[in-house]
């Protein structure tokens, strides 16, 4: 099984080309099947799809597909990952915060929240702002591994109230979708300088980690994301 977390910002290199040709940005699930990334095009700077069949193969740093021309031009496509995200039921019972997702065969196996193990028959929707939690059997909680009924974490709430809850979450997370304010100042000075601090992106993905040299591979990944006021605050 593979991580999201690991593949997520791994490096794309065509092998026909013999170049590197992008990064990994969001997955594209429909239902718990990954039909593919949506990845960022080094060359032009633009975002591009990147289906999963087209892959030949995956390594611990990077992965490779046959052509640069492999990677198409994204069309509503809707790119959402569940990392970082919180689990609901119907009912409004909270199963804890996304923390990795396991994918074997493009599928995704379970999700690991910080309370639980969710299996992938028990995934309803994996929505834009949190996961859906399906009951397929009169006892829900038996098709999840390790649950602990003390942790305060887990909540009811009222059907009408789920929604409000769910959205006064999201405001508070640190994944929110809400951008930064850019930072004005001149890129490149940040070249040469050291990260201070591990600088994620929009997916939890990692931009730079601490102790990184800042290069002009950085830079790019972090004004994708923008994320460049980070940098700045971050580095010296």
């Amino acid at each position: 099984m593979e991580k999201l977390s690991e593949i997520i910002s791994k490096t794309i290199y065509a092998v026909d080309e013999g170049k590197m040709v992008g990064y990994i940005l969001c997955p594209v699930f429909e239902d718990c099947f990954l039909q593919g990334y949506i990845v960022c095009d080094d060359e032009v700077e633009q975002e591009k799809f990147l289906s999963s069949k087209d892959i030949v193969s995956s390594t611990k740093e990077a992965i490779f597909i046959n052509s640069i021309f492999d990677m198409q031009n994204v069309e509503m496509l809707s790119a959402v990952s569940p990392l970082g995200k919180f689990v609901f039921d119907s009912n409004g019972t909270n199963f804890g915060k996304v923390e990795e997702c396991y994918i074997e065969n493009n599928f995704i196996k379970k999700l690991q929240t910080n309370i639980c193990e969710i299996m992938s028959k028990n995934i309803a929707t994996i929505g834009k702002d949190c996961v859906i939690f399906a009951k397929h059997k009169k006892n829900q909680k038996k098709s999840i591994k390790n649950y602990n009924k003390n942790i305060n974490l887990i909540e009811k709430l009222p059907k009408v109230e789920i929604l409000n809850k769910i959205q006064n979450k999201n405001e508070t997370l640190e994944f929110s979708s809400t951008l930064p304010i850019k930072a004005i100042a001149n890129k490149s000075k940040l070249i040469g300088k050291k990260i201070t601090k591990d600088i994620l992106g929009f997916n939890n993905e990692i931009i730079a980690k601490q102790d990184e040299i800042i290069n002009e591979k950085i830079i790019r990944k972090a004004n994708k994301h923008n994320k460049i006021n980070l940098l700045f605050f971050y580095s010296k």
